[in-house]
């Protein structure tokens, strides 16, 4: 993929910049940037010259896809939900437990 302009940016495929990983996912040559979409799930636009300047440095290289990311946000999703639940149902007793010695009819 290296040529003697640089590393050219596919959609897709992953990269490392700056000690950042991230994977292109849109270009749009008409408006000159480059869509980005970081290991962590932030996006990046930047222009195709500074892509072009990194690559020419050296400072943008070819990297291989984070583990699969989607599994590991998933189990955190289900393990946050489950958390969430069992919160809810411990407040719950709290609540009507802080209401025994509460005389409604006096």
């Amino acid at each position: 993929m290296a040529n003697m302009r640089g590393i050219e940016p596919i959609v897709g495929d992953w990269y490392r910049s700056h000690g950042q990983l991230f994977e292109v996912v849109a270009i749009d040559e008409s408006e000159g940037v480059i869509d980005l979409q970081h290991a962590d799930g932030d996006l990046e636009e930047i222009e195709l010259d500074d892509w072009a300047t990194r690559s020419r440095a050296g400072s943008l290289v070819t990297a291989e896809s984070p583990e699969d990311l989607r599994a590991s946000t998933d189990t955190a999703s289900e393990d946050a939900g489950e958390q969430a639940s069992q919160n809810f149902e411990d407040m719950r007793d709290v609540r009507a437990n802080g209401l025994e010695d509460l005389d409604l009819f006096d």
